[in-house]
């Protein structure tokens, strides 16, 4: 017996994508205030953005990678509902479960970093 694969709802993803851009932006103020304390960024990536522009080039690049995940997600979604293979099902789900797993993710780094703050002083 197979289990039917039900995309979620429009409301459902624009929460799940609504959070993730709110993670970002806990991540992007909580890096400041340790950055403002003395602290200094280990993603040398993000080191390197916050080098050229500061924290509102590290803000708009987060916001335009969360664009990104939801316009794929969203095109995913409207492809697995108009062509229902496995396959489309599969990478509709995939970017669904990725978008949760980053808001986790993003989430955890963001309370790590008052928690280093705390930890230096």
């Amino acid at each position: 017996m197979h289990a039917r694969f039900r995309a979620p709802s429009r409301r459902l993803l624009s929460t799940w994508i609504l959070l993730l851009a709110g993670a970002q932006l806990a991540d992007v103020i909580t890096t400041g205030v340790d950055m403002a304390y003395g602290g200094v960024e280990a993603n040398s990536f993000v080191a390197g953005l916050l080098a050229l522009g500061g924290l509102g080039l590290v803000f708009g690049t987060k916001l335009l990678l969360v664009a990104a995940m939801a316009i794929a997600c969203i095109l995913l979604k409207r492809y697995a509902e108009a062509h229902p293979t496995l396959q489309s099902r599969a990478a509709h789900a995939f970017g669904w479960r990725a978008i949760q797993i980053s808001v986790v993710g993003v989430l955890l780094v963001a309370v790590q970093n008052p928690a280093l703050l705390a930890a230096m002083g």
